[in-house]
């Protein structure tokens, strides 16, 4: 008795583990699985969607992956997820999402619904990349040929993760994107995209950063000032620093390639007044040289130095200055104001707007030049 006693206990333990599955799995053969998602407003104020789908059974001449564009329509986001299901089965599978590509005009309008939906539904998920599209409709994007990657959401997808090599593009993910919308004293920024051509064809390329203002797009920083904004938000991992030297006429330039880039700021209250300090520390190398002067001592190098500095504090103060006129918080300056002075926000934060544009900035820049490369000085060429 006690043995089929044992025997039942052992086939009551083993038989719940032989049984489970996932609540919500699905055979793949019954999804598509959707790379990349395009949004665009209709002209009855609805939304448009494209999603880039690969094509598993067919390659593209240079034997890559093809990818198919499937397009629908609705009057909300979810109403034109299921309509895709009038034009395409199996039904779109979200999972694989990694970059939402959102129109121009939209975003004007308003982003906030796009978002409801990515952070509602069960099958979207919160580290794709948004980025706004310069053009006429987002689904322009599909046009273009992708250069490295099988297909162009792929692409785009890896050129985000690059940007670091560069710092000419915000990297922003979903729910970052959402915190910023969420947030008191910040205002959001999103990565740029257009297209261009290369040898005849279209090719996407990231074109500077966009600036809301709430949820709406107000303009947009180009990939310079994207870099500048990059040193205040501590996100340069790399990039390169082009310093003008010498007389205008001799035209002279130097390139210093950045090793690592550490920022902090402070917001302090004195006298009714709130102000912000900003300091950048920066290592750099000395990797091109368009110029005769020398620099071949370290007195020289600490020259260029505090020219590069005083060049790098300026364009900081044109894209503060350009942030100040749009009223967009785009460096979190107001964000930082509430955590770290808690008593001079819960005075004056519901003013943060005006307040933004009056207060006073300080930026110390340090620039270190630890080496120069291979040569000490410039190639000359003799007779």
């Amino acid at each position: 008795m006690k043995r089929i006693i044992k025997i039942l206990l052992y086939i009551l333990i083993i038989n719940p583990l032989l049984l489970t599955s996932c609540w919500n799995y699905r055979e793949a053969d019954n999804l598509t699985l959707a790379r990349g998602l395009a949004v665009d407003k209709t002209d009855d104020g609805g939304y448009f969607l494209s999603a880039e789908t690969a094509d598993m059974h067919g390659k593209s001449e240079e034997g890559k992956e093809k990818s198919v564009v499937i397009e629908s329509e609705g009057e909300t986001m979810f109403d034109a997820v299921r309509n895709a299901v009038l034009v395409n089965v199996p039904r779109l599978y979200w999972g694989h999402t990694t970059v939402v590509i959102i129109g121009q005009q939209l975003a004007q309008d308003g982003v906030v619904q796009i978002m409801d939906f990515l952070t509602r539904d069960h099958e979207t998920r919160l580290d794709m990349h948004p980025v706004i599209f310069k053009g006429e409709n987002a689904r322009e994007i599909f046009e273009a040929k992708p250069l490295t990657a099988e297909i162009i959401s792929e692409e785009l997808r890896d050129m985000l993760h690059e940007q670091k090599s560069i710092s000419k593009a915000v990297h922003t993910q979903i729910y970052e994107f959402i915190g910023c919308l969420a947030s008191e004293g910040v205002s959001a920024v999103m990565p740029a995209v257009c297209l261009t051509e290369v040898n005849g064809k279209k090719v996407a390329k990231l074109c500077g950063t966009a600036v809301f203002k709430q949820d709406k797009l107000i303009g947009y920083l180009d990939e310079d000032e994207t870099k500048y904004l990059c040193f205040v938000l501590d996100k340069v991992e790399g990039g390169v620093l082009v310093v003008n030297v010498g007389p205008k006429e001799d035209n002279g330039k130097v390139a210093l390639e950045i090793l690592n880039s550490k920022t902090k700021i402070k917001a302090s209250y004195n006298e009714e007044k709130i102000s912000i300090e900003i300091k950048i520390r920066i290592r750099a190398v000395l990797d091109d040289i368009r110029t005769h002067i020398k620099f071949s001592n370290e007195k020289a190098l600490e020259n260029l130095a505090g020219i590069a500095e005083e060049q790098l504090k300026g364009h900081i103060e044109n894209v503060i200055k350009k942030a100040q006129n749009s009223n967009a918080d785009i460096f979190g300056f107001g964000l930082l104001v509430k955590r770290t002075l808690p008593k001079v926000w819960k005075e004056k934060g519901k003013d943060w707007d005006n307040l933004f544009k009056e207060i006073e900035i300080k930026i110390v820049p340090e620039i270190e030049i630890v080496h120069t490369g291979l040569l000490k000085q410039p190639i000359e060429i003799g007779d």
